[in-house]
């Protein structure tokens, strides 16, 4: 429950989160380098959005400035996940601030599946789950919807985002089992949407998750999630 939809990096520990929405269980994680976990968190979303919107999800995750940017949605009268926001939390203890956006809008009508920090130009990027014509792009300090940008080609099932200098990868995750997962990269300029690599995932049951992009000293730069619901969630590091 920990582990099993976000992951992003500091450069100094991994993060994850986690959610098990059949029972109303969600969590954050905290792992060095090496993937040795250091703290958990049970029960992250607070109980003024588990009652008032019903939130239950959180969904890929992105750090920076010391925070965990958490996209949390919810769902209180069977209608989907029409409430939808961006909880802050520390890195240090996991905690959540005090401190979050509401993104509920006309272009997020079904929930937030992930977020994305562009750090050295202060953005934040998000989109719909499915299917996915338009990045949001976000002032990462107030949350003031910046642009709507158009895609060139239109995307499905994307679980997660990270970008690395100034370009955007997503993570597709294929509905059909068998089928090999994709990383796109995206121009947020352009909207201009290429293939960046295709993967495997260890076996045909499991979700393809978040996705990070974060240079390493071991020389890998993509680390990826999936997740198989049972047993485990899986961490791969692509040079």
């Amino acid at each position: 429950m920990f582990s099993g939809q976000g992951l992003c990096c500091d450069g100094e520990y991994f993060y994850s989160s986690g959610s098990l929405t059949a029972v109303n269980l969600t969590g954050l994680a905290k792992f060095d380098l090496d993937m040795n976990c250091k703290k958990v968190k049970s029960g992250s979303i607070p109980k003024e959005f588990t009652e008032k919107y019903g939130s239950n999800h959180i969904g890929g995750i992105d750090c920076a400035g010391g925070y965990i940017y958490a996209p949390v949605e919810g769902d209180i009268d069977g209608k989907g996940y029409l409430y939808n926001f961006i909880l802050l939390y520390d890195c240090e203890t996991l905690e959540y601030t005090g401190r979050y956006y509401d993104l509920t809008s006309e272009y997020l009508t079904d929930g937030i599946p992930w977020c994305a920090v562009d750090r050295e130009n202060s953005f934040l990027y998000t989109s719909m789950f499915d299917p996915v014509d338009v990045i949001l792009q976000y002032d990462l300090a107030t949350m003031e919807l910046l642009q709507v940008i158009p895609l060139e080609t239109q995307l499905h099932r994307i679980q997660g985002g990270s970008v690395y200098e100034g370009m955007l990868y997503l993570s597709y995750d294929c509905k059909d089992p068998g089928t090999r997962e994709t990383v796109y990269r995206v121009n947020p300029a352009t909207g201009e949407v290429v293939t960046q690599f295709i993967r495997e995932v260890p076996n045909y049951d499991n979700e393809a998750e978040d996705l990070c992009v974060y240079p390493l000293p071991d020389g890998t730069l993509y680390h990826t999630l999936d997740y198989d619901k049972l047993i485990c969630a899986n961490v791969m590091h692509f040079k």
